[in-house]
Protein backbone atom coordinates (compact mmCIF):
# COMPACT_ATOMS: atom_id res chain seq x y z
CA UNK A 1 0.00 0.00 0.00
CA UNK A 2 1.04 3.16 -1.23
CA UNK A 3 0.60 6.84 0.19
CA UNK A 4 -2.01 8.23 -2.43
CA UNK A 5 -3.35 11.94 -0.61
CA UNK A 6 -1.67 13.98 1.41
CA UNK A 7 -3.74 16.65 3.57
CA UNK A 8 -1.39 19.66 4.65
CA UNK A 9 -2.99 21.36 7.72
CA UNK A 10 -1.92 24.52 9.08
CA UNK A 11 -2.37 24.82 12.82
CA UNK A 12 -4.66 26.85 14.67
CA UNK A 13 -4.69 30.69 16.16
CA UNK A 14 -2.29 32.03 17.80
CA UNK A 15 -1.71 35.57 19.38
CA UNK A 16 1.12 35.93 17.35
CA UNK A 17 -1.04 35.37 14.22
CA UNK A 18 -3.70 37.84 15.40
CA UNK A 19 -0.30 40.49 15.95
CA UNK A 20 1.43 39.47 12.89
CA UNK A 21 4.92 38.35 14.43
CA UNK A 22 7.05 36.16 13.35
CA UNK A 23 6.94 32.90 15.55
CA UNK A 24 9.78 30.83 13.66
CA UNK A 25 10.78 28.18 16.42
CA UNK A 26 9.24 30.02 19.09
CA UNK A 27 6.99 27.78 21.79
CA UNK A 28 3.57 30.15 20.30
CA UNK A 29 0.58 28.21 22.24
CA UNK A 30 -2.75 28.14 20.33
CA UNK A 31 -5.11 30.47 21.67
CA UNK A 32 -9.11 29.77 22.63
CA UNK A 33 -10.20 30.50 19.12
CA UNK A 34 -6.87 28.18 17.47
CA UNK A 35 -8.21 25.20 20.11
CA UNK A 36 -11.53 25.82 18.79
CA UNK A 37 -10.73 25.65 15.39
CA UNK A 38 -8.74 22.70 15.43
CA UNK A 39 -11.87 20.96 17.46
CA UNK A 40 -14.14 21.72 14.48
CA UNK A 41 -11.64 20.32 11.97
CA UNK A 42 -11.40 17.65 14.42
CA UNK A 43 -14.72 16.66 14.21
CA UNK A 44 -14.71 17.58 10.35
CA UNK A 45 -12.40 15.16 9.40
CA UNK A 46 -14.34 12.52 11.81
CA UNK A 47 -16.00 11.79 7.95
CA UNK A 48 -12.24 10.91 6.05
CA UNK A 49 -10.48 8.03 6.06
CA UNK A 50 -7.21 9.26 7.57
CA UNK A 51 -4.34 6.45 8.15
CA UNK A 52 -1.73 8.37 9.78
CA UNK A 53 -1.15 11.87 11.76
CA UNK A 54 2.55 13.51 11.03
CA UNK A 55 3.31 17.03 13.18
CA UNK A 56 5.55 19.44 13.36
CA UNK A 57 6.68 19.44 17.21
CA UNK A 58 5.98 23.22 17.52
CA UNK A 59 3.65 23.61 20.23
CA UNK A 60 0.93 25.28 18.24
CA UNK A 61 1.47 22.56 15.72
CA UNK A 62 1.22 19.71 17.64
CA UNK A 63 -1.14 20.78 20.02
CA UNK A 64 -3.56 21.00 16.47
CA UNK A 65 -2.22 17.73 15.81
CA UNK A 66 -3.05 16.17 18.95
CA UNK A 67 -7.19 17.27 19.11
CA UNK A 68 -7.06 15.90 15.48
CA UNK A 69 -5.88 12.45 16.58
CA UNK A 70 -8.04 12.57 19.43
CA UNK A 71 -11.14 12.94 17.59
CA UNK A 72 -9.92 10.21 15.38
CA UNK A 73 -8.72 7.55 18.29
CA UNK A 74 -4.74 8.20 16.42
CA UNK A 75 -1.86 8.74 17.81
CA UNK A 76 0.67 11.31 16.24
CA UNK A 77 4.07 11.37 15.06
CA UNK A 78 6.34 14.21 15.60
CA UNK A 79 8.90 15.26 12.93
CA UNK A 80 11.21 18.06 13.32
CA UNK A 81 12.07 17.93 9.65
CA UNK A 82 7.58 19.40 9.16
CA UNK A 83 8.87 22.44 11.77
CA UNK A 84 8.56 26.54 10.95
CA UNK A 85 11.25 27.66 9.32
CA UNK A 86 13.93 29.50 12.58
CA UNK A 87 13.73 33.27 11.90
CA UNK A 88 16.68 33.40 14.54
CA UNK A 89 17.02 36.99 15.46
CA UNK A 90 13.67 38.50 13.14
CA UNK A 91 11.21 36.09 15.43
CA UNK A 92 8.90 37.52 17.96
CA UNK A 93 8.90 40.72 15.96
CA UNK A 94 6.19 42.00 12.86
CA UNK A 95 7.44 42.64 9.80
CA UNK A 96 7.59 46.44 10.49
CA UNK A 97 10.23 46.00 13.51
CA UNK A 98 12.33 43.34 11.70
CA UNK A 99 12.55 46.14 8.99
CA UNK A 100 13.60 48.64 11.56
CA UNK A 101 15.85 46.50 13.18
CA UNK A 102 17.52 44.93 10.48
CA UNK A 103 17.36 46.99 7.64
CA UNK A 104 19.91 45.09 5.58
CA UNK A 105 19.17 41.34 6.99
CA UNK A 106 15.24 42.53 6.17
CA UNK A 107 15.75 43.15 1.99
CA UNK A 108 18.00 40.31 1.68
CA UNK A 109 15.33 37.87 3.33
CA UNK A 110 12.46 40.18 0.82
CA UNK A 111 14.62 39.06 -1.99
CA UNK A 112 13.45 36.07 -2.20
CA UNK A 113 16.81 34.57 -2.86
CA UNK A 114 16.95 30.94 -1.26
CA UNK A 115 19.88 30.75 -0.17
CA UNK A 116 19.95 33.60 2.30
CA UNK A 117 20.20 32.41 5.64
CA UNK A 118 18.40 34.62 8.13
CA UNK A 119 21.24 35.90 11.07
CA UNK A 120 20.69 33.14 13.83
CA UNK A 121 17.95 31.24 12.04
CA UNK A 122 17.47 29.11 8.26
CA UNK A 123 17.31 29.89 4.69
CA UNK A 124 14.10 28.87 2.79
CA UNK A 125 16.43 26.12 0.61
CA UNK A 126 17.31 24.89 4.21
CA UNK A 127 13.73 24.32 4.88
CA UNK A 128 13.02 23.01 1.70
CA UNK A 129 15.67 20.17 1.84
CA UNK A 130 14.52 19.05 5.08
CA UNK A 131 10.65 19.35 4.31
CA UNK A 132 11.62 17.62 0.94
CA UNK A 133 12.90 14.80 2.39
CA UNK A 134 10.26 14.31 5.54
CA UNK A 135 7.40 14.49 2.21
CA UNK A 136 9.88 11.32 0.45
CA UNK A 137 9.54 9.68 3.98
CA UNK A 138 6.29 10.00 4.50
CA UNK A 139 5.01 8.89 1.22
CA UNK A 140 7.03 6.23 0.48
CA UNK A 141 5.91 4.63 4.03
CA UNK A 142 3.52 2.12 4.37
CA UNK A 143 1.29 3.69 6.22
CA UNK A 144 -2.09 4.09 4.47
CA UNK A 145 -3.55 5.48 1.34
CA UNK A 146 -4.03 8.95 3.47
CA UNK A 147 -1.95 10.87 5.56
CA UNK A 148 -2.36 14.05 7.10
CA UNK A 149 0.32 16.51 7.81
CA UNK A 150 0.25 19.45 10.25
CA UNK A 151 2.45 21.91 10.18
CA UNK A 152 3.05 26.09 9.39
CA UNK A 153 2.17 28.18 6.08
CA UNK A 154 5.68 29.42 5.80
CA UNK A 155 7.45 25.66 5.38
CA UNK A 156 4.79 24.31 3.37
CA UNK A 157 4.67 26.97 1.07
CA UNK A 158 8.02 26.27 0.54
CA UNK A 159 8.05 22.40 -0.14
CA UNK A 160 4.98 23.70 -2.58
CA UNK A 161 7.02 26.03 -4.66
CA UNK A 162 10.22 23.81 -4.99
CA UNK A 163 7.13 21.09 -6.47
CA UNK A 164 4.64 23.02 -8.72
CA UNK A 165 5.29 25.69 -10.82
CA UNK A 166 2.72 27.79 -10.31
CA UNK A 167 0.75 27.95 -6.58
CA UNK A 168 -2.94 29.33 -6.02
CA UNK A 169 -2.87 33.48 -5.02
CA UNK A 170 -4.79 32.39 -1.70
CA UNK A 171 -4.02 32.82 1.45
CA UNK A 172 -3.30 29.58 4.02
CA UNK A 173 -5.87 30.17 7.00
CA UNK A 174 -5.64 28.71 10.00
CA UNK A 175 -6.46 25.24 9.84
CA UNK A 176 -7.03 25.57 6.44
CA UNK A 177 -6.31 21.78 4.63
CA UNK A 178 -4.29 21.62 0.88
CA UNK A 179 -4.81 18.41 -0.59
CA UNK A 180 -2.43 16.61 -2.94
CA UNK A 181 -2.77 13.53 -4.53
CA UNK A 182 -0.57 11.49 -6.80
CA UNK A 183 -1.85 10.80 -10.36
CA UNK A 184 -0.14 8.34 -11.92
CA UNK A 185 3.80 9.23 -11.72
CA UNK A 186 3.15 12.91 -10.07
CA UNK A 187 1.61 14.34 -7.91
CA UNK A 188 -1.24 17.75 -8.13
CA UNK A 189 -2.84 20.01 -5.77
CA UNK A 190 -6.86 19.32 -6.24
CA UNK A 191 -7.54 21.63 -3.43
CA UNK A 192 -5.63 24.54 -1.89
CA UNK A 193 -6.26 25.97 1.42
CA UNK A 194 -9.62 24.92 2.02
CA UNK A 195 -11.76 25.56 5.38
CA UNK A 196 -15.01 23.65 4.84
CA UNK A 197 -14.81 23.53 8.37
CA UNK A 198 -15.29 26.95 8.86
CA UNK A 199 -18.18 27.34 6.31
CA UNK A 200 -20.25 30.95 7.50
Amino acid sequence: MSVEKVLFIRHGQTDFNLERRLQGALPVPLNACGRSQAQALADFLKSVPIDAIYASPRSRALETARIIGAGLGQDVREDERLAEIAFGDFEGRTFAEVEALFPLAYRKWESGYRPYRVPGGESRLDVQRRMQAAWDDITSAANGETVAIVGHSSAMMILFASMFAQLPDKAMKNTSITTLERFDDIWRISAFAETPHQAG
